[in-house]
């Protein structure tokens, strides 16, 4: 009986160290693919934001609502007189 008792607390305790270490694994698991994902993100912005500037000529007026170089006739539009 006392035998038995002694394989119930040492099951008990490996028990205990495998679901710690599961937590363990399932948690950075998941901050691994969380920065993945920002980082996926944030390379989708930044080509997006690159994409927008490259057929843009930098002659005319900066339109600071835009923040692109147009003819300076936006209605909406707010220009370096307006400040």
């Amino acid at each position: 009986m006392e035998d038995q008792r002694k394989a119930f607390t040492v099951f008990m305790a490996c028990l205990g160290g495998i679901l710690t270490g599961a937590k363990a694994i399932v948690r950075a698991t998941s901050l691994f693919v969380m920065g993945l994902i920002g980082l996926l993100a944030e390379a989708a912005i930044a080509s997006e934001d690159d994409a927008d500037s490259e057929g843009d000529d930098l002659t005319g007026d900066y339109n600071f609502r835009t923040r692109k170089f147009d003819n300076g006739t936006d209605p909406y539009g707010w220009y370096e007189d307006d400040l």
